[in-house]
Protein backbone atom coordinates (compact mmCIF):
# COMPACT_ATOMS: atom_id res chain seq x y z
CA UNK A 1 0.00 0.00 0.00
CA UNK A 2 2.43 2.22 1.27
CA UNK A 3 4.66 1.19 -2.42
CA UNK A 4 1.69 1.93 -4.36
CA UNK A 5 1.13 5.63 -2.54
CA UNK A 6 4.79 6.73 -3.36
CA UNK A 7 4.56 5.59 -6.58
CA UNK A 8 1.20 7.74 -7.19
CA UNK A 9 2.82 10.34 -5.24
CA UNK A 10 5.81 10.50 -8.00
CA UNK A 11 4.03 10.53 -10.73
CA UNK A 12 1.43 12.97 -9.78
CA UNK A 13 4.14 15.41 -8.54
CA UNK A 14 6.03 14.80 -11.99
CA UNK A 15 2.74 15.66 -14.22
CA UNK A 16 1.94 18.30 -11.83
CA UNK A 17 5.13 20.05 -11.96
CA UNK A 18 5.75 19.22 -15.71
CA UNK A 19 2.07 21.46 -16.66
CA UNK A 20 3.38 25.18 -15.13
CA UNK A 21 6.63 24.76 -16.03
CA UNK A 22 6.03 23.99 -19.88
CA UNK A 23 3.72 27.05 -19.73
CA UNK A 24 6.62 29.12 -18.33
CA UNK A 25 8.90 27.54 -21.52
CA UNK A 26 6.18 28.73 -24.02
CA UNK A 27 5.97 32.18 -22.57
CA UNK A 28 9.65 33.09 -22.35
CA UNK A 29 10.13 31.75 -25.63
CA UNK A 30 7.43 33.93 -27.49
CA UNK A 31 9.70 36.65 -26.45
CA UNK A 32 12.05 35.97 -29.56
CA UNK A 33 9.07 36.02 -31.75
CA UNK A 34 10.34 36.57 -35.32
CA UNK A 35 13.85 33.44 -35.07
CA UNK A 36 12.71 30.52 -33.38
CA UNK A 37 15.38 28.97 -31.98
CA UNK A 38 16.29 25.57 -32.81
CA UNK A 39 14.19 23.01 -30.89
CA UNK A 40 17.60 20.62 -30.40
CA UNK A 41 18.95 23.36 -28.40
CA UNK A 42 16.22 24.46 -26.41
CA UNK A 43 15.83 20.89 -25.37
CA UNK A 44 19.43 20.88 -24.86
CA UNK A 45 19.35 23.64 -22.62
CA UNK A 46 16.66 22.32 -20.52
CA UNK A 47 18.12 19.07 -20.37
CA UNK A 48 21.24 20.57 -19.18
CA UNK A 49 19.61 22.55 -16.03
CA UNK A 50 17.51 19.21 -15.45
CA UNK A 51 20.41 16.92 -15.12
CA UNK A 52 23.87 18.35 -14.93
CA UNK A 53 23.61 21.54 -13.58
CA UNK A 54 20.75 20.12 -11.11
CA UNK A 55 23.00 16.97 -10.09
CA UNK A 56 26.50 18.97 -9.51
CA UNK A 57 24.48 21.75 -8.06
CA UNK A 58 23.01 19.25 -4.76
CA UNK A 59 26.78 17.90 -4.72
CA UNK A 60 28.46 20.91 -4.79
CA UNK A 61 26.28 22.23 -2.25
CA UNK A 62 26.65 19.49 0.03
CA UNK A 63 29.98 19.62 0.26
CA UNK A 64 30.61 23.59 0.95
CA UNK A 65 27.53 23.38 3.42
CA UNK A 66 29.90 20.83 5.90
CA UNK A 67 32.09 23.68 6.73
CA UNK A 68 29.17 26.28 7.53
CA UNK A 69 27.63 24.06 9.26
CA UNK A 70 30.47 23.01 11.35
CA UNK A 71 30.77 25.99 12.69
CA UNK A 72 27.59 27.45 12.74
CA UNK A 73 25.59 24.98 13.60
CA UNK A 74 22.78 23.39 11.07
CA UNK A 75 20.14 25.76 12.93
CA UNK A 76 22.07 28.69 12.89
CA UNK A 77 20.58 31.77 11.20
CA UNK A 78 23.86 32.67 9.93
CA UNK A 79 24.36 29.08 8.76
CA UNK A 80 21.08 29.49 6.53
CA UNK A 81 21.67 32.55 5.40
CA UNK A 82 25.67 31.09 4.30
CA UNK A 83 24.24 28.42 2.65
CA UNK A 84 20.74 29.54 1.26
CA UNK A 85 21.69 32.88 0.38
CA UNK A 86 25.09 32.79 -0.57
CA UNK A 87 26.45 29.41 -1.96
CA UNK A 88 23.48 28.23 -3.11
CA UNK A 89 22.36 31.40 -5.56
CA UNK A 90 26.72 31.63 -6.65
CA UNK A 91 26.82 27.60 -7.26
CA UNK A 92 23.28 27.28 -9.27
CA UNK A 93 24.10 30.36 -11.43
CA UNK A 94 27.42 29.33 -12.34
CA UNK A 95 26.54 25.85 -13.63
CA UNK A 96 23.01 26.70 -15.12
CA UNK A 97 25.07 29.43 -17.35
CA UNK A 98 27.36 26.70 -18.34
CA UNK A 99 25.06 26.08 -21.40
CA UNK A 100 24.82 29.15 -22.01
CA UNK A 101 28.37 29.59 -22.34
CA UNK A 102 28.47 25.92 -24.55
CA UNK A 103 26.12 27.07 -27.21
CA UNK A 104 27.90 31.08 -27.21
CA UNK A 105 31.21 29.91 -27.81
CA UNK A 106 30.57 26.26 -29.68
CA UNK A 107 26.95 27.32 -31.82
CA UNK A 108 27.57 30.92 -32.02
CA UNK A 109 25.76 31.13 -35.52
CA UNK A 110 22.85 30.08 -33.38
CA UNK A 111 23.09 32.77 -30.91
CA UNK A 112 22.55 36.17 -32.36
CA UNK A 113 21.59 38.37 -29.21
CA UNK A 114 20.31 39.06 -26.39
CA UNK A 115 17.04 37.41 -26.59
CA UNK A 116 18.40 34.68 -27.97
CA UNK A 117 20.34 34.83 -24.72
CA UNK A 118 17.26 34.99 -22.24
CA UNK A 119 16.13 32.45 -24.09
CA UNK A 120 18.54 29.55 -23.96
CA UNK A 121 19.21 30.59 -20.39
CA UNK A 122 15.59 30.91 -19.28
CA UNK A 123 15.26 27.04 -20.46
CA UNK A 124 18.55 26.14 -18.72
CA UNK A 125 16.44 27.68 -15.68
CA UNK A 126 13.88 26.10 -15.78
CA UNK A 127 14.86 22.91 -16.15
CA UNK A 128 17.05 22.93 -12.78
CA UNK A 129 13.56 24.25 -11.22
CA UNK A 130 11.74 21.46 -12.47
CA UNK A 131 14.01 18.90 -11.05
CA UNK A 132 14.41 20.93 -7.91
CA UNK A 133 10.56 21.29 -7.22
CA UNK A 134 9.89 17.48 -8.28
CA UNK A 135 12.65 16.20 -5.34
CA UNK A 136 11.19 18.73 -2.68
CA UNK A 137 7.51 18.35 -3.44
CA UNK A 138 8.87 14.29 -3.17
CA UNK A 139 9.91 15.39 0.42
CA UNK A 140 6.43 16.48 1.78
CA UNK A 141 5.04 14.10 4.66
CA UNK A 142 1.00 14.67 3.13
CA UNK A 143 -1.02 15.92 0.51
CA UNK A 144 -2.09 19.02 2.35
CA UNK A 145 1.96 19.68 2.58
CA UNK A 146 2.78 19.38 -1.12
CA UNK A 147 -0.28 21.15 -1.86
CA UNK A 148 1.14 24.08 -0.37
CA UNK A 149 4.47 23.39 -1.80
CA UNK A 150 3.27 23.12 -5.21
CA UNK A 151 1.31 26.35 -4.89
CA UNK A 152 4.40 28.43 -3.34
CA UNK A 153 7.20 26.67 -5.76
CA UNK A 154 5.91 25.76 -8.32
CA UNK A 155 3.42 28.66 -9.25
CA UNK A 156 4.18 31.26 -7.20
CA UNK A 157 7.92 31.14 -7.87
CA UNK A 158 7.76 29.39 -10.78
CA UNK A 159 9.18 31.52 -12.97
CA UNK A 160 12.20 32.56 -10.83
CA UNK A 161 14.93 30.35 -11.80
CA UNK A 162 14.05 30.92 -16.04
CA UNK A 163 14.75 34.78 -14.89
CA UNK A 164 17.69 34.47 -12.90
CA UNK A 165 19.66 32.70 -15.59
CA UNK A 166 18.00 34.78 -18.90
CA UNK A 167 19.92 37.60 -16.96
CA UNK A 168 23.25 35.58 -17.36
CA UNK A 169 21.64 34.86 -21.35
CA UNK A 170 21.41 38.47 -21.47
CA UNK A 171 25.12 38.98 -20.88
CA UNK A 172 26.27 36.53 -23.27
CA UNK A 173 23.80 37.89 -25.82
CA UNK A 174 25.38 41.60 -25.37
CA UNK A 175 28.64 40.30 -25.58
CA UNK A 176 27.69 38.60 -29.40
CA UNK A 177 27.38 41.90 -30.50
CA UNK A 178 30.40 43.47 -29.30
CA UNK A 179 33.68 43.68 -30.98
CA UNK A 180 35.54 45.05 -27.86
CA UNK A 181 37.19 41.98 -25.79
CA UNK A 182 36.21 44.14 -22.61
CA UNK A 183 32.75 44.86 -23.13
CA UNK A 184 32.20 41.44 -24.01
CA UNK A 185 33.70 40.09 -20.95
CA UNK A 186 32.03 43.28 -18.70
CA UNK A 187 28.79 42.19 -20.24
CA UNK A 188 28.92 38.50 -19.32
CA UNK A 189 30.19 39.29 -15.50
CA UNK A 190 27.14 41.75 -15.17
CA UNK A 191 24.28 39.46 -16.46
CA UNK A 192 26.08 36.50 -14.28
CA UNK A 193 26.35 39.02 -10.66
CA UNK A 194 22.67 40.78 -11.41
CA UNK A 195 21.38 36.69 -11.66
CA UNK A 196 23.27 35.89 -8.51
CA UNK A 197 22.62 38.97 -6.60
CA UNK A 198 18.71 38.61 -7.48
CA UNK A 199 18.64 34.93 -6.57
CA UNK A 200 20.71 36.00 -3.16
CA UNK A 201 17.45 38.33 -2.54
CA UNK A 202 15.29 35.40 -3.30
CA UNK A 203 16.81 33.09 -0.76
CA UNK A 204 17.62 35.39 1.99
CA UNK A 205 14.17 37.17 1.82
CA UNK A 206 12.52 33.40 2.71
CA UNK A 207 15.49 32.18 4.96
CA UNK A 208 14.44 35.55 7.01
CA UNK A 209 10.85 34.82 6.85
CA UNK A 210 10.90 31.13 8.26
CA UNK A 211 13.08 32.30 10.70
CA UNK A 212 12.54 35.95 12.05
CA UNK A 213 9.90 37.83 10.69
CA UNK A 214 7.02 36.41 7.94
CA UNK A 215 6.30 39.50 6.27
CA UNK A 216 10.05 39.49 4.75
CA UNK A 217 8.05 36.86 2.42
CA UNK A 218 7.06 40.44 0.58
CA UNK A 219 10.46 41.17 -0.35
CA UNK A 220 10.45 37.60 -2.56
CA UNK A 221 7.67 38.79 -3.82
CA UNK A 222 8.70 41.80 -5.11
CA UNK A 223 11.66 40.72 -6.61
CA UNK A 224 9.42 38.18 -8.47
CA UNK A 225 6.87 40.98 -9.46
CA UNK A 226 10.26 42.94 -10.75
CA UNK A 227 11.20 39.95 -12.80
CA UNK A 228 7.83 39.55 -14.16
CA UNK A 229 7.32 42.79 -14.97
CA UNK A 230 11.32 43.26 -16.42
CA UNK A 231 10.31 39.69 -18.94
CA UNK A 232 7.22 41.69 -20.09
CA UNK A 233 9.28 44.60 -20.79
CA UNK A 234 11.85 42.65 -22.81
CA UNK A 235 9.29 41.36 -24.82
CA UNK A 236 8.04 44.72 -25.76
CA UNK A 237 11.08 46.08 -26.91
CA UNK A 238 12.40 42.58 -28.40
CA UNK A 239 9.43 43.08 -30.37
CA UNK A 240 10.47 46.28 -31.57
CA UNK A 241 13.50 45.80 -32.11
CA UNK A 242 13.26 42.94 -34.23
CA UNK A 243 10.48 44.45 -36.66
CA UNK A 244 13.53 47.86 -37.08
CA UNK A 245 15.61 44.89 -37.96
CA UNK A 246 13.39 44.00 -40.30
CA UNK A 247 12.16 47.16 -41.81
CA UNK A 248 16.23 48.32 -41.85
CA UNK A 249 18.12 44.79 -43.31
CA UNK A 250 15.05 43.82 -45.62
CA UNK A 251 14.46 47.41 -47.45
CA UNK A 252 16.66 46.61 -50.46
CA UNK A 253 15.47 43.38 -51.24
CA UNK A 254 12.42 44.73 -52.26
CA UNK A 255 11.32 44.26 -55.02
CA UNK A 256 14.07 41.81 -55.94
CA UNK A 257 13.83 39.34 -53.67
CA UNK A 258 10.85 40.42 -51.59
CA UNK A 259 7.80 42.23 -52.92
CA UNK A 260 6.53 45.45 -51.41
CA UNK A 261 3.36 43.78 -50.52
CA UNK A 262 5.24 41.01 -48.57
CA UNK A 263 7.77 43.63 -47.29
CA UNK A 264 4.91 45.77 -45.84
CA UNK A 265 3.24 42.91 -44.16
CA UNK A 266 6.49 41.33 -42.61
CA UNK A 267 6.76 44.63 -41.19
CA UNK A 268 2.95 45.52 -40.04
CA UNK A 269 2.81 45.40 -35.95
CA UNK A 270 -0.54 43.55 -37.18
CA UNK A 271 -0.70 39.88 -36.36
CA UNK A 272 -2.60 38.78 -39.30
CA UNK A 273 -0.97 40.99 -42.11
CA UNK A 274 0.79 38.06 -43.38
CA UNK A 275 -2.54 36.63 -44.68
CA UNK A 276 -2.63 38.48 -47.52
CA UNK A 277 0.31 36.16 -48.96
CA UNK A 278 -1.91 33.42 -48.94
CA UNK A 279 0.44 31.12 -47.19
CA UNK A 280 -0.47 28.18 -44.96
CA UNK A 281 0.27 29.08 -41.16
CA UNK A 282 3.26 26.69 -41.23
CA UNK A 283 4.65 28.23 -44.21
CA UNK A 284 3.83 31.70 -42.76
CA UNK A 285 5.96 30.32 -39.87
CA UNK A 286 9.00 29.73 -41.98
CA UNK A 287 8.72 33.10 -44.08
CA UNK A 288 8.72 34.91 -40.98
CA UNK A 289 12.21 32.54 -39.58
CA UNK A 290 13.89 32.86 -43.01
CA UNK A 291 13.23 36.52 -43.38
CA UNK A 292 14.28 37.02 -39.55
CA UNK A 293 17.36 35.45 -40.17
CA UNK A 294 17.99 36.71 -43.59
CA UNK A 295 18.00 40.44 -41.57
CA UNK A 296 20.34 38.95 -38.56
CA UNK A 297 22.81 37.70 -40.90
CA UNK A 298 22.89 41.30 -42.54
CA UNK A 299 22.91 43.26 -39.75
CA UNK A 300 25.78 41.00 -37.88
CA UNK A 301 27.52 41.40 -41.52
CA UNK A 302 27.62 45.53 -40.95
CA UNK A 303 28.28 45.54 -37.47
CA UNK A 304 30.71 42.55 -37.17
CA UNK A 305 32.12 41.92 -40.39
CA UNK A 306 32.51 38.25 -42.11
CA UNK A 307 32.18 35.59 -40.01
CA UNK A 308 32.63 32.10 -41.16
CA UNK A 309 29.95 31.64 -43.53
CA UNK A 310 27.94 34.43 -43.30
CA UNK A 311 27.81 35.68 -47.10
CA UNK A 312 26.97 31.79 -48.00
CA UNK A 313 24.39 31.68 -45.37
CA UNK A 314 22.41 35.50 -46.72
CA UNK A 315 22.75 34.17 -50.69
CA UNK A 316 20.51 31.17 -48.92
CA UNK A 317 18.58 32.48 -47.39
CA UNK A 318 17.93 34.96 -50.36
CA UNK A 319 16.77 31.72 -52.67
CA UNK A 320 14.43 31.00 -50.08
CA UNK A 321 12.73 34.16 -48.89
CA UNK A 322 11.98 34.87 -52.68
CA UNK A 323 10.40 31.53 -53.30
CA UNK A 324 7.96 32.67 -50.36
CA UNK A 325 7.30 35.89 -51.85
CA UNK A 326 6.58 35.12 -55.56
Amino acid sequence: MVTILSMLQVLVTVIAVAIPTAIFMHAVNSIDRYEKEPTRFLIGAFIWGALPAAILGILIELILRIPVTLLLGEESLSGKLINTAIISPIVEELLKAGVVAIIYFWRRREFDGWVDGLVYGAMAGFGFAYVENVFYLLGTGNWSDWLSLFVLRVIVFGLMHGFWTSLTGIGFGVARNSTIRSKKVLAVLAGLLAAMVSHMVHNGALALSDSRNGSLVLVALANYGAGLVLLLCLRVIAIHNDRQMLQTYLRDEVPDILSPQAYADLCSPKTHALANLRLSPRQQRSFIQTAAELAQKKRQLVRLGIEGTNLTDIESLRMQLSAFSR
